[in-house]
């Protein structure tokens, strides 16, 4: 008995499965901005680094990290001791705080040349598309062999 393929598809789009290949959701987000303002007169600061971030937790994270990396003989020593306070004390926690409260946040120093470098987070409301894994896709139907 001969088997009969299917005769193939007529031209034009490409028919929909119905499967999604994605899913869409609204999250809640952290933008983080590490900006540097060259005197307080200067017009809009300079953007260091920008990113998303999926909780308040990452963000201070990366506000400790880039206190603790900054060059410590651009400071005079009493914004050494105030970056230190606010990365492993109360401004961190205070931080943390407002974060989960859906408030903004932040942090800035003043170095020796008089250049001021400030580290802002806000909550944002984002659109997040999310790939769907092929095993996840509605399976194919089989096609069936006429005699």
């Amino acid at each position: 008995m001969p088997i009969t393929r299917p005769s193939a598809p007529a031209p034009g789009p490409p028919a929909r499965s119905g499967a999604r290949d994605h899913t869409v959701s609204i999250r809640t987000g952290y933008w983080f901005e590490a900006v540097c303002h060259k005197d307080a007169y200067d017009g809009p600061p300079e953007l260091l680094y920008r990113v998303m971030l999926d909780t308040p937790e990452h963000a201070v994270r990366l506000i400790r990290l880039q206190i603790r990396t900054t060059h410590p003989f651009a400071l005079t020593p009493a914004e050494v001791a105030r970056a230190l306070d606010w990365a492993d004390g109360g401004g961190r926690v205070q931080a943390l705080a407002a974060l989960h409260r859906g408030e903004p946040a932040g942090f800035s120093i003043v170095l020796r040349d008089g250049l001021r470098p400030e580290w802002r987070v806000r909550p944002v409301e984002h659109l997040s598309l999310t790939p769907t894994h092929p095993c996840h896709a509605a399976p194919a139907q089989p096609s069936v062999a006429h005699g």
